[in-house]
This record gives structure tokens, sequence and C-alpha cells, in this order.
């Protein structure tokens, strides 16, 4: 299985834009400098009160499809 290791850090504020849809997407850099898009709505289980913070697994198969997301982190 491909993956991807992200490290994100999105604010309480900013991650409002995508609780309340005004943003669908999460684009973020991979630590390997690849640039991934993400639906927010799969990140939505790691958003704590002050935000989503953390390091991430992002596994993915040959079409490029999302398979799951892990927190590491």
């Amino acid at each position: 299985m491909k993956y991807l290791i992200l490290d994100l850090a999105i604010s309480r504020a900013e991650y409002m834009k995508y609780y309340q849809g005004r943003a669908v997407q999460i684009s973020a850099r991979a630590r390997d400098g690849r640039t991934v898009r993400l639906p927010a709505t799969v990140m939505r289980q790691f958003v704590s009160l002050s935000g989503l913070y953390g390091t991430f697994a992002v596994y993915y198969d040959d079409q490029g499809q999302l398979l799951q997301v892990d927190r590491l982190s």
C-alpha cells in the first residue's frame, strides 16, 4: 500500500471553513514534497477544540484513491 506523510497545523478558525462547507478539500504538502488534496470530511475525526494538528499517514491505491488515514502523532 502506498502512503504519504503529512504534518498538519490548521487552527480551529481555519478548520471552521471546512466544517461549515465553505471549503471542501484540504490541500497540504507531504514530507516528500508532493501536494495532496483530501476531502475535509476524512479529517473531521481528528479535529480537536484547538483545530487539526498532527502527523498523519495517508494511504492510497495505485489509482491514487484514498484508502485510509492514520494519525501518527
